[in-house]
């Protein structure tokens, strides 16, 4: 029962991290960049958060980037739950990346999401139609790079969310390989922190006074039933208890994120592994009225090719 509507998924950030790379000599002759890529997570989640629904999926995308730095990006969304298994949809991302300066060391990006995703989907994303994203970074001299992101979501009932993200990362090359030193592994530790609304509907009750007239009986007595009366009634006071929803919208802190991006390049090829370990906050199951803030694990693998 998806009562919450949470709240930046982390198979779109591959476009914008994408794009925001250095562009070598050779690059700089191209006027359009094409990425493809295959990426299996281990369970899809949302800003720190996971449904009980979710479940694993493999997500299949291509990226468009130009050398003025507008992206358009789509993702597939297939969900691998054993013999329900099946496609779920896709998604469309357009989008702008610019830079402050020659060197890259700040910039952003802007973007926006429209989900084509089954209604009955059992993935999270299916209760969004459509997302704003816009991200500021700083990575001074590439010491350590600070990204600073906020997402408004549209969700299919009405009730909106904004998520704000706060990230601290750096890239280190473990081993750099080929003439050029561009290829090898790069290791990328991360950490992100996430705070924004929380939408949910919560029961509660009221009681009111209720003002009601009865019938008193007669008396059965052999002059009644010969020369029957009118009865009687009686003014009596109820108590009536009335149970009620009401959605609730809540800024609050959500969760906190530990990740090791691995990216092993081989001319065009990336080969991408990142293990995660997640601690949600403030996260309730509003059927059982019970605490989900139990740390948790899952991973990204998938492997991007550029031409």
């Amino acid at each position: 029962m998806k009562k919450l509507k949470l709240i930046l998924l982390l198979a779109l950030a591959g476009p914008a991290v994408y794009a925001q790379q250095k562009p070598d000599t050779v690059a700089k002759t191209k006027e359009l960049f094409v990425n493809a890529g295959l990426q299996y997570l281990s369970n899809l989640t949302y800003a720190g958060r996971r449904d009980e629904s979710s479940v694993p999926v493999l997500l299949p995308s291509v990226t468009l980037v130009s050398k003025q730095g507008f992206f358009v990006s789509a993702i597939g969304y297939f969900d691998l739950n054993g013999s329900k298994s099946g496609t779920e949809g896709l998604s469309v991302t357009p989008g702008y990346v610019f830079a402050f300066d020659a060197k890259r060391y700040y910039g952003g990006n802007v973007s926006a999401t429209k989900y084509f995703i089954t209604k009955s989907s059992p993935i999270i994303l299916s209760s969004f139609n459509a997302t704003l994203d816009g991200q500021l970074y700083a990575n001074p001299d590439d010491i350590v790079k600070f990204t600073a992101g906020i997402s408004y979501r549209f969700n299919k009932n009405n009730s909106n969310d904004v998520v704000n993200t706060a990230e601290l990362s750096k890239e280190i090359f473990a081993l750099k390989t080929g003439v050029d030193k561009k290829s090898g592994l790069k290791v990328t530790p991360t950490a992100t922190l996430y705070a924004g609304t929380q939408s949910f509907y919560q029961t509660y009750y009221t009681e009111s006074q209720v003002t009601r007239s009865i019938e008193q009986p007669q008396q059965q007595t052999p002059i009644n039933i010969l020369f029957p009366s009118q009865p009687k009634q009686t003014i009596i006071t109820q108590t009536v208890t009335q149970q009620n929803q009401r959605e609730v919208r809540q800024y609050k802190l959500l969760a906190f994120s530990g990740s090791l991006p691995l990216t092993y390049a081989i001319n065009k090829w990336q080969i991408l592994f990142t293990p995660y370990l997640i601690k949600p906050f403030n996260q309730v199951d509003y059927v059982k009225n019970t605490k989900m803030n139990g740390l948790y694990f899952l991973f990204t693998t998938g492997v991007n090719v550029t031409f």
